[in-house]
């Protein structure tokens, strides 16, 4: 359903009020105590399925039940919503979807209210004593491995991980990521960094094979299901093997949250990985500059030289793209059965390296890796935080280069909310 630019006078905005608080009687909660109206202001993007957040002021109680309804007309429509706890000094903050397409310079309005809360699909988030399960519509999205993951039978014991994220799955349930494969440190999405100094010791937590680095798993601070989005917060622990039983030489904590869009009827969905870093220790680790390191992408074990096709938002192809940088890049190759599925990573404007520059494979294999350090060494100083904000956007079928430009530019500029409080 598309909407069009309307602009919302007082006068309406007291009578969507009054219906909210059953007294036109189009609400289903009525008698619901009003707490404001919101407003999505779709900007000079069009939006899909567009996830909106908008912190609560300290005047609303966010432990209460809640209800989010949209007004069209004399209509209105449940908005399932959720809220994210106030956490490290930000304050709580309230979730929906955006259903369905807006329109650039679209708005739309909502009533909040106290009371029972509108409800709907949620991306469910299990775990076991392996791995979390995010699904959504009865399809898994992806696995996020805590406990170690046991290589093949042939493979020696160094290349033993956790922290990561594998398999990664379409909506239509095509595997678009490995674990060990040639390479065997290669982990379907994972993040460490390669060339490293540590008080005065050359580290490699890419390369397990040379035994002086790793990243380990190193608790949940939340597992959490939701109407809005599933989410896991991982704490790691990036480790100088050198050292003794090991020395932890840099904390990580992975936000990762599956979106309730798209779906398998639709044929995508989007995920994001936000990866904040700090130092351990009093002492700085030092990221050398060097051609990889950084967010690594293993994709389908199909995906070889003729079947592996990749497009970057500056044009650049699997050819001539090692070493450019870009914006978001897609991976796309058949899987299965001739069906073929696309990942399409987006970097966030917000990265201090942004655009990001690439490590490409033109043969041989789906291997990619936004590097950062290709563009010189990096101190990371105690003290300091560095986030690096990411999101993947799974689809069935090929490379949609206006797709996936239109999903960058909504991961880059979210749709703005603004709460008027009664």
């Amino acid at each position: 359903m598309k909407y069009i630019k309307r602009s919302v006078s007082m006068l309406i905005k007291a009578v969507l009020i009054a219906l909210a608080a059953g007294m036109g009687g189009a609400m289903s909660n009525a008698g619901a105590e009003v707490i404001g109206t919101i407003t999505v202001d779709a900007g000079d993007v069009a939006r899909v399925d567009h996830a909106v957040s908008i912190a609560l002021p300290e005047a609303i109680n966010a432990h209460r039940a809640m209800r989010v309804e949209e007004i069209d007309g004399e209509e209105s429509q449940p908005a399932p919503h959720q809220i994210e706890p106030a956490r490290d000094g930000e304050p709580a903050r309230l979730w929906f979807i955006l259903a369905g397409e807006t329109d650039a310079g679209a708005t739309r309005e909502f009533v909040l209210s106290y009371g029972l809360p509108a409800q709907g699909e949620s991306v469910e988030v299990t775990f076991d004593d392996q791995s979390v399960f995010m699904t959504l519509g009865g399809q898994t999205i992806f696995h996020y491995n805590h406990l170690h993951v046991l290589p093949p039978e042939d493979v020696d014991a160094s290349f033993v991980r956790s922290g990561y994220i594998h398999p990664v799955y379409s909506p239509s349930g095509l595997l678009v990521t490995e674990d060990f494969p040639r390479h065997r440190h290669h982990k379907g999405v994972w993040f460490p960094w390669t060339r490293t100094e540590f008080e005065g010791r050359e580290i490699d937590f890419w390369n397990l094979g040379g035994e002086t680095g790793t990243v380990q798993f190193a608790g949940f601070e939340t597992v959490t299901s939701g109407p809005a989005f599933g989410q896991l917060i991982a704490r790691h622990e990036h480790v100088d093997l050198t050292q003794g039983d090991g020395k932890t030489a840099l904390h990580e904590t992975w936000d990762v949250r599956a979106y309730n869009a798209g779906g398998p009827e639709e044929g995508w969905w989007k995920w994001d990985l936000t990866a904040t870093q700090e130092c351990a220790t009093d002492s700085p680790l030092e990221l050398l500059e060097y051609h990889y390191g950084g967010l690594g992408f293993r994709g389908a074990a199909e995906w070889v030289d003729e079947n592996h096709n990749i497009l970057t938002s500056e044009g650049h192809t699997k050819a001539d793209g090692h070493e450019e940088r870009s914006r978001w890049a897609a991976h796309s190759g058949e899987i299965e059965d001739g069906r073929t599925a696309t990942v399409v990573i987006m970097v966030h404007p917000e990265n201090e390296r942004f655009p990001e520059p690439m490590r490409i494979w033109d043969t041989g294999g789906s291997f990619f890796c936004y590097s950062p350090v290709q563009l010189g060494d990096w101190p990371f100083e105690p003290g300091e935080q560095y986030r690096f904000r990411y999101r993947f956007l799974v689809h069935d079928g090929e490379i949609d280069a206006d797709l996936a430009e239109r999903a960058w530019q909504a991961f880059a500029t979210p749709a703005e909310a603004v709460l008027e409080l009664e």
